[in-house]
Parts: structure tokens; sequence; C-alpha cells
């Protein structure tokens, strides 16, 4: 049987399902602790982790990358909220300012020296830095969000392999040799 080939827009679209995917996943991970249930910083910055591999998840598709065109909502025939476009630009402020960059103007981070003996010379340097969730008390509106973006690149393909010979695709970078 023929089969018909995918044109880079539709490898977009379908990557992007995975990166949204991921995206859901990793916030699910965020989402499964209570607001009320107390965590060391250890958890939270492994939570934080979690949150930043959302983040960088999420925008993938939204950003410039070799092969592949960016991704837009339009593209994938959604029309955002208010609410939803703010969130869209929090999330690619935060992956391009904090996540991916660290730009001094979202800098959270504290330096200190004490001296070990009063008549030491040793100093001791000491570091803080925020290592909070910037996203979690917006879980419920960027999962939403999330499965309303995957729903539709869902769809997008869905409605471009209708009427089509069957396609089969595989790109594998390990495949190259």
């Amino acid at each position: 049987m023929e089969t018909s080939a995918l044109t880079v827009e539709e490898v977009r679209i379908i990557q992007a399902m995975a990166d949204f995917q991921m995206a859901l996943s990793a916030f699910d991970f965020v989402s499964e602790v209570s607001p009320e249930e107390p965590i060391s910083r250890i958890e939270r910055r492994r939570l934080r982790c979690f949150e930043d591999a959302a983040v960088v998840a999420y925008w993938r598709p939204f950003s410039d990358s070799k092969g592949l065109p960016k991704l837009s909502l339009k593209k994938l025939g959604i029309k955002a909220t208010a609410e939803q476009l703010t969130l869209h630009g929090r999330l690619k402020e935060r992956r391009n300012k904090v996540i991916a960059h660290t730009d001094a103007d979202r800098m959270s981070l504290a330096f200190s020296t004490f001296r070990v003996f009063e008549n030491s010379e040793i100093m001791i340097p000491q570091y803080d830095f925020n290592d909070a969730l910037e996203f979690y008390s917006d879980l419920d509106a960027i999962i939403i969000w999330l499965r309303t973006l995957h729903q539709a690149a869902t769809r997008a393909i869905f409605t471009r392999v209708q009427g089509r010979q069957e396609v089969r695709f595989k790109r594998d970078h390990t495949d190259q040799g």
C-alpha cells in the first residue's frame, strides 16, 4: 500500500501533542502535594524541577527549533480567553527569564559570609535562593489549558489525515548513521 508523507507543520503538531502530554504529567506530579501538607525544602526543589520541566515542555512547540516551524494557537484553531493568554504569557516569561536563562531582573538570590571564629580570617559563604513553585496556585487552570491544547492538536491532526492515504512516519535520531 502506498504511503503519504507528513508536512513539517503536521510533524510539529504531533510532536506538540507529546510535549503537552509531558507538561501535563509534570504538573500532575506537582498537584499531588496538598497545599496544607508541610514539605521540606528538598521536596519543594524536587517539585520545582517538575514545574520547570513542565514549563519547558509546554513552551517547546511555541519556540524556534531547527527543522520545525513554531506552533501558534491559531494553527491549533484555538481562540484563547484573556485568562488563558495571560497564563500562556506567564509560562513564556518564566521559561525565558528564569528557567532557560537567568535574567538579573528575575533573580531572587541572597548571599552573605560570616567568620567561623571571632579572631579567624576564615569566612564561610552562605547563599539562599527562591525555589518556590511559581504556578502552584494556578495548577487547575494550567491543567485545563494543557488539556485544551492537547485536544486541539489531536483534533488538528485527526482532521488533516482524513481522506489521505495511510501515513507511515518515523524519525529517530538514533537511527541516523
